[in-house]
């Protein structure tokens, strides 16, 4: 029986750390990969995990650097690749706009309308917009009976809490401490985090997104005493198997 199988490449909010990348996750079902943003730093982790040579779709939620920042290197070694004359589909970059993801014969953008349900591989991708600076979208991928729902960035709204009902896995950002950020910042803290899992009760949490200062593990430590369910932190590599 296949599965839907989640691994984290990038968790870092704004900047990379040392080893770490920011967003990035990489979802697989089938034997079908595919990306859910392309952040900075991300194709050296993804290196470790599977050759980007077998991804060919990239989901964008928007356009800020530390979610798209790798999408220049990933084409030119989509490039590098055809020139080597390695087996490899050229790469399609679902997005809202095209921000510099077209390169002739080697990459395209497939424009999403939020409204409209993608096919992609075996993957029914739908979306759900956000309360963000910039235009932004939250994305749910179900393959197999299974659902990952991933906020990308912005605060909490009643549409992102009905989106995320019932998922099998929340990927949910905190950008934020305990007690820090505002709403005017439109990214969400540990309390926010707690308020959207207890509404939306999926099956697991995954918190992402995260500070690049201070230790981590207070927020997962506020989110363990304030919702009842099951709450991970996202690290590089992590895997989760649905």
């Amino acid at each position: 029986m296949s599965r839907i199988k989640l691994t984290v490449i990038g968790e870092c909010s704004g900047t990379p750390i040392s080893r770490h990348a920011t967003s990035c996750y990489l979802v697989e079902y089938d034997d079908f990969p595919i990306l859910m943003d392309i952040g900075s730093g991300a194709l050296s982790i993804l290196g470790e995990v599977i050759s980007f040579d077998r991804i060919s779709h990239v989901i964008i939620s928007h356009s800020h650097a530390d979610h798209i920042a790798d999408a220049g290197v990933a084409i030119y070694s989509r490039l590098i690749s055809m020139q080597l004359g390695k087996s490899c589909d050229p790469l399609f970059f679902h997005a809202e706009e095209d921000h510099g993801y077209t390169y002739e014969n080697v990459s395209s953008v497939v424009h999403i309308d939020e409204n409209v349900k993608e096919e992609i591989g075996p993957f029914n991708v739908s979306y759900c917009r956000t309360k963000h600076p910039v235009a932004t979208l939250a994305m749910k991928l179900e393959a197999g009976g299974k659902s990952i729902v991933y906020t990308a960035d912005g605060t909490i709204t009643d549409a992102l809490c009905a989106f995320s009902k019932n998922s099998d896995l929340l990927i949910s950002e905190c950008s934020f401490y305990p007690g820090k950020g505002n709403d005017d910042q439109n990214h969400m803290n540990p309390e926010k985090v707690v308020k959207l899992a207890t509404t939306a009760k999926p099956e697991k949490l995954l918190v992402s997104h995260l500070p690049v200062y201070g230790e981590r593990k207070e927020i997962l430590t506020f989110i363990e005493e304030h919702y009842d369910g099951p709450a991970m932190l996202a690290y590089p590599k992590k895997e989760i198997i649905l």
